[in-house]
């Protein structure tokens, strides 16, 4: 199938990356996005992309396993069995059930979708650490999170990213908070073992930042990065402003990358349609 630097460089048009999980789980599903069922979750992806058309089918696999622990207290018990920052998320990313149950997700979803680019996005090493501390231990848990918890959590979501390889996937974006981005290649080495995952499968891996306002030089050793601004080195996915949706002008997308937008849940789904009729030009 072909991969997102693929598309870009033989592509005619700018390309358009959507996040459109919120809205179309208000939307489409009346906020019951079947998160639990593959076939059923196929079917939604499906109407979500006959109706938006984005360039890439994006599975959002944080939101698919945060549902998953919700409903499988066991799982949830032996996250929790242990304090150490990194414990909740090993455990977590060892599960047989859950991997099993993703896959069979991705295989349905490829299978359903045509040759678009199948991208998994995932929180980062780092996130995931926060994350699953969280869904362990409470909202309000919290955890400190640097270099060696990052590296270390990368061992993990590495090993668990090798269950994918045979199903269809062709991406990998690595999901950055708020307040907690990287501000340069070096912090981005912490993720090396999921770097190296990616290169292995052949997956084309980005990262998103939120605001990337602090990362300095080039982003190297990944293919895209998602950001407000431009970052060197890599393919830029230009992220639109809020604004966008209330009539603000779409920047033109950078050369050589690809707009990105992520669609507002309480946005009007006809206003939504002509939002994205102007960035298709």
């Amino acid at each position: 199938m072909p991969k997102l630097l693929d598309r870009l460089a033989v592509g005619d048009k700018p390309l358009l990356w959507l996040d459109d999980t919120a809205y179309s789980d208000k939307l489409l599903a009346g906020g019951k996005t079947p998160w639990h069922d593959g076939a059923e979750y196929t079917a939604f992806r499906r109407k979500a992309q006959g109706l938006l058309k984005p360039d890439f089918v994006v599975v959002p696999l944080g939101r698919i396993i945060a549902a998953w622990v919700a409903s499988h207290a066991p799982l949830k018990e032996t996250m929790a069995a242990k304090k150490r920052a990194v414990a909740p998320a090993r455990a977590l990313l060892a599960d047989e059930p859950l991997r099993a149950h993703l896959v069979e997700m991705l295989k349905g979803l490829r299978a359903a979708l045509g040759s678009a680019p199948l991208i998994l996005s995932i929180p980062s090493p780092r996130a995931w650490v926060t994350e699953a501390y969280k869904l362990a231990f409470g909202a309000d848990a919290e955890v400190e999170v640097g270099g060696d918890e990052a590296d270390s959590c990368a061992v993990y979501v590495a090993e668990f990213l090798r269950s994918f390889g045979e199903s269809g996937v062709d991406g990998l974006l690595l999901e950055e908070h708020a307040g907690a981005e990287p501000v340069s290649a070096e912090e981005l080495g912490w993720y090396q073992p999921v770097i190296n995952i990616a290169g292995h499968y052949r997956w084309d891996i980005g990262v998103r930042l939120p605001t990337g306002a602090a990362f300095a030089g080039d982003a190297t050793g990944l293919q895209f990065v998602i950001s407000p601004k431009p970052i060197g080195g890599v393919a830029n996915g230009l992220a639109l402003s809020e604004k966008f949706w209330s009539g603000d002008a779409a920047p033109a997308a950078p050369k050589g990358g690809f707009r990105f937008a992520s669609i507002p849940a309480d946005a009007v789904p006809e206003k939504v349609l002509d939002r994205l009729n102007t960035l298709r030009g």
